[in-house]
């Protein structure tokens, strides 16, 4: 801590910058090495004072509130310039704590990584497309528990320098909810949820909103200090409509919910190797503010033993003699992290920031591409395998589905259906269906090579596993609005390749 010889410093940044709190009060700085000398204010060696012209104070604001978000989904810190200036030239410097634990650094029109933590490595952006408006949005992906927190939005535009706080809650992973097998005339129902602190609630209710009484409940506690917590129920015939979990947190004042309703002819003399003919189950993983009900124009998965060669009889209505189309990358579409084979068959993600021109077609702000093929009628499905390396573990994020021609391709915008993009994601360790509400699917394992199947008359989207023919998701009623559609991919995470296979249904 250094400060000057009449305590008017109340501190200093690293690397001899000035308070920041005498700093919004309009001041400049120059300190020299004699603070023993005199006062402050009187002497010429120790600081002095200068008032900035006006067009050279810097304010930066931040929310005014915590931002909440959910563990492993993507989280956006607002931070801007007020009054609105362009922040294009300037110095922006996203923290934790202090200047040694920097979370993303943008210099002369820039992103700088040299000094980033390590825990950020690729899942930072600076939304470069509202610099010049004066917002210094901060997007993170993939949010851990140990990005809980504070964190400090900085701007130095020459001696200038102002900071805004924003606080990070970073809630518990959305209920998972599994069947632990037939017992006392009902199903035995778990739901486990991970990543709280302090130790959350777990509630269980039925379509009425009435409080089931839990059978038994557990919690354990990792070397993070974050709880994980488990509860089961019997459902019984007499339980109607979806049955919830609630896990409620007491220090975010939230509620993380997951339902499933199961088919009432199980309850009818129901024996144990019925289980898995006659459940059905609908897994919703939304908050409390969100209705238990899928969104509009979706169809849940998988449809369990469903091979393709049934495909002429599902919603979709994709015969099996539908022919596979040749699909290509069109790199002319590509996020500048991303980097297209010569062939255009498959595209990976790069830290470097490839070099070519910012034109209209090409997304600035989601790692995406699209295909160069469109199409406006008929039937028609391509393959995508993902690739993915050991580095990547459980970091990986991937996207594959379809978009409208003219899709959004500058600035971030929500990835859903109304925003022209129908497509599932997997997220570590996660995958869900990109509707609105996110509908989380439970599959086991995760496909890695999936059939995107279009539908161009009857408007649907489906996806199947390619390996065993079940069907991941289907949307239905799509709004193509009379678009041409085309392939559309995304991808966030060093160590995984999306390529396009040549295929037979």
């Amino acid at each position: 801590m250094q400060t000057c010889c009449c305590g008017a410093g109340e501190r200093l940044w690293e690397r001899g910058d000035p308070s920041p709190h005498l700093v919004r009060a309009g001041f400049h700085f120059h300190f020299c090495s004699f603070t023993q000398y005199g006062c402050c204010l009187g002497c010429p060696f120790c600081v002095s004072f200068t008032r900035p012209n006006a067009a050279e104070r810097l304010t930066v604001v931040g929310p005014g509130h915590s931002v909440t978000a959910i563990l492993g989904q993507d989280v956006v810190l607002p931070c801007h310039l007020s009054p609105q200036r362009d922040a294009r030239t300037l110095e922006v410097r996203w923290i934790r704590n202090d200047f040694s634990e920097t979370v993303h650094h943008y210099l002369n029109g820039e992103d700088l990584y040299g000094e980033q933590m390590g825990a950020y490595a690729g899942r930072t952006e600076l939304a470069r497309d509202g610099l010049s408006a004066g917002s210094l949005d901060l997007r993170i992906t993939g949010l851990r528990p140990s990005d809980d927190g504070r964190y400090v939005c900085t701007v130095r535009d020459g001696d200038a320098y102002d900071e805004a706080i924003v606080e990070l809650e970073v809630s518990g992973a959305d209920p998972h909810l599994s069947l632990g097998g037939y017992e006392a005339g009902g199903v035995r129902v778990l739901c486990r949820s991970a990543g709280w602190y302090p130790l959350p609630q777990l509630l269980w209710r039925d379509a009425r909103g009435q409080h089931l009484p839990s059978v038994s409940q557990t919690h354990s506690q990792d070397q993070e200090g974050l709880f994980e917590i488990e509860g089961a129920v019997i459902v019984t015939g007499s339980v109607e409509g979806p049955l919830s979990c609630v896990v409620r947190s007491s220090r975010l004042q939230q509620e993380q919910e997951s339902s499933l309703q199961i088919a009432a002819p199980f309850f009818h003399n129901a024996q144990p190797w019925m289980v898995a003919l006659a459940l059905v189950l609908v897994l919703l993983a939304v908050s409390i503010e969100v209705p238990h009900l899928l969104p509009r124009g979706a169809a849940p998965g998988p449809e369990l033993g469903k091979a393709c060669p049934g495909l002429s009889s599902a919603p979709d209505g994709l015969a099996p003699s539908v022919p596979a189309v040749k699909v290509t990358l069109d790199p002319d579409t590509a996020h500048p992290h991303l980097v297209v084979s010569q062939d255009n068959s498959s595209v990976r993600w790069e830290r470097e920031w490839q070099q070519g021109p910012d034109t209209p077609e090409r997304f600035d702000s989601w790692c995406c591409v699209l295909g160069r093929e469109e199409f406006r009628n008929g039937r028609h499905f391509w393959e995508v395998e993902v690739e993915v390396e050991e580095k990547a573990g459980n970091r990986a994020r991937w996207a594959v589905g379809v978009a409208r021609a003219s899709v959004k391709r500058k600035g971030l915008f929500e990835i859903i259906p109304e925003e022209g993009v129908w497509a599932v994601q997997y997220q570590q360790g996660k995958f869900m269906s990109l509707t609105s509400p996110r509908t989380s699917l439970s599959l086991s394992p995760v496909p890695t090579r999936i059939w995107v199947c279009l539908n161009c008359t009857q408007q649907q989207v489906s996806f199947i596993n390619a390996d065993n023919g079940v069907k991941i998701f289907t949307f239905t009623a799509a709004s193509f609005n009379g678009e041409s559609i085309r392939p559309w991919f995304l991808l966030w995470t060093q160590g995984i390749q999306l390529c396009l296979r040549d295929s037979t249904l």
